[in-house]
């Protein structure tokens, strides 16, 4: 029995490898508890994952957050980020980790960001990524980019574009090179009522079959946002609420893989 309580969880660390090769400094991997409630259409919503969409906020903010997938603490990842507009130059930060002591990655992320007028944000990143991957070998890391942009064209409605690794940045992993992720994401967020908001993007890694996702959000009141979504390839349902106590807000997610199961995601934010 001691060995069959082993074997499960690994299986299951291996089967996540094999979806998640080469994903790194993905989508996936910034945590955004809004986002994955709400069919993880992250590029449109504020948020590091693009980092133009901090130019339409002027508040500061600190924020941690937490992802445990599938009940296996070894699949889990935290991460912490600071978003710092100013007068000099509008910055963001961002530290997160994932997997466990035998194998780990490592993000750091600096995002750039500029609002050129009330219609266009542009935005940059540079990540480091570092993985841990045995111990005797020295660990492998790498400096790559991210390019965005986010457009307000009216009052409630945003358009995104956002290209993740626009340079094909490869990583030496013992003695292979391996891709990382090359993707483009395209999004749109519409909020018809100030009750609700509606988002859809399309996400194409070019390794991979294109992602469509789809997202909605319900605030009865200020301080209460009930959240749902969807994405496809393969098809996982997304659900979550959100608590607005200024100066903190509180977001929790849950999705639901067909085959791995559920996956939750917290997150705790301050604004100042």
């Amino acid at each position: 029995m001691k060995h069959l309580s082993l074997s499960v969880p690994i299986f299951l660390f291996l089967l996540f490898l094999s979806f998640n090769t080469c994903k790194a400094v993905e989508s996936d991997r910034i945590i955004d508890a809004r986002a994955y409630s709400m069919g993880n259409t992250s590029s449109v919503l504020p948020g590091f994952t693009n980092p133009s969409s901090y130019g339409f906020l002027p508040s500061r903010s600190l924020s941690l957050g937490y992802v445990s997938r599938y009940g296996i603490k070894e699949l889990s990842s935290f991460a912490c980020t600071v978003n710092y507009p100013n007068q000099y130059l509008n910055g963001a930060m961002y530290i997160s980790r994932y997997g466990f002591d035998a194998y780990n990655e490592t993000i750091v992320g600096f995002n750039f960001y500029k609002k050129l007028s009330q219609l266009i944000s542009l935005g940059m990143r540079i990540n480091y990524l570092g993985v841990h991957y045995s111990d005797k070998e020295s660990d492998a890391g790498i400096l790559m980019g991210d390019v965005g942009v986010l457009m307000c064209p009216a009052d409630n409605l945003n358009l995104s574009f956002l290209v993740i690794n626009p340079l094909r940045t490869e990583i030496k992993i013992g003695e292979e090179n391996t891709q990382l992720a090359n993707v483009l994401t395209m999004g749109i967020s519409y909020q018809p009522k100030e009750m609700f908001l509606l988002t859809a993007e399309i996400e194409k890694d070019f390794a991979l079959p294109t992602i469509y996702k789809f997202g909605m959000e319900y605030t009865p009141v200020k301080e209460l946002s009930v959240r749902t979504g969807m994405w496809t390839k393969p098809f996982t349902p997304s659900f979550g609420v959100g608590l607005n106590l200024h100066p903190f807000i509180f977001n929790l997610a849950f999705t639901n893989h067909p085959v791995l199961g559920f996956q939750s995601c917290c997150a705790l934010q301050f604004n100042f």
